[in-house]
């Protein structure tokens, strides 16, 4: 979620994607999902750096309290 980010279809796949080199990127991860920065770093082992498949990861495993839609 850099700051040159932009909701639309030519930055989708840049905000899809979780950096987890970026301090304030794990942040804002871990806010929106709900959970920590250990959960976070297991779910992108587990089903790489697509929000969308960390999301459903969580989910799927009850990790999450997340609650918006994104």
């Amino acid at each position: 979620m850099k700051e040159d980010m932009k909701l639309g279809a030519e930055n989708e796949e840049a905000i899809d994607t979780i950096h987890l080199d970026e301090d304030y990127e794990v942040q804002a991860w871990c806010a929106l999902f709900g959970i920590t920065i250990v959960d976070l770093k297991q779910a992108v082992d587990v089903v790489g750096p697509s929000a969308v498949k960390v999301k459903y990861y969580l989910k799927e495993n009850n990790v999450t309290t997340y609650s918006r839609q994104f």
